[in-house]
């Protein structure tokens, strides 16, 4: 399962934005996550998303979108990411925008983020 987290809402005053100037942003506000082959949903703004049936074994494209344009994309594998504990079940991540630096970010989900809190 893939918790996508809520897109952080945009620091701004008059015309300078203190989010997202180095990393992901999307001015409309339209933006969405296509995860291999799935079509494109948009990103939460309130509530943690789940992903569901992505298998565990297989590499995944996370691409990111504004207005339907590609702005970002990465590749992962669940048994690729760095869990804590070796008997920890590697079979959730959280994906999120850091709401400072706006850098896409993805890491095991062992246990509810503030940022990620999708019902397991």
């Amino acid at each position: 399962m893939l918790c996508v987290a809520p897109l952080p809402k945009p620091v701004c005053s008059a015309d300078v934005c203190l989010s997202g100037a180095q990393g992901f942003s999307c001015a409309s506000g339209n933006a969405s996550v296509k995860v291999d082959s799935r079509k494109p949903v948009p990103l939460p703004k309130k509530e943690s998303m789940s992903l569901t049936g992505l298998a565990l074994t297989a590499s995944h494209r996370v691409v990111l979108l504004c207005d339907d344009k590609p702005k970002e994309s990465f590749k992962f594998r669940f048994s690729e990411l760095p869990f804590e504990r070796a008997s920890a079940k590697k079979d959730k991540a959280c994906l999120f925008v850091n709401d400072l630096y706006g850098w896409v970010q993805l890491m095991p989900l062992v246990k509810p983020t503030p940022w990620c809190k999708c019902k397991q």
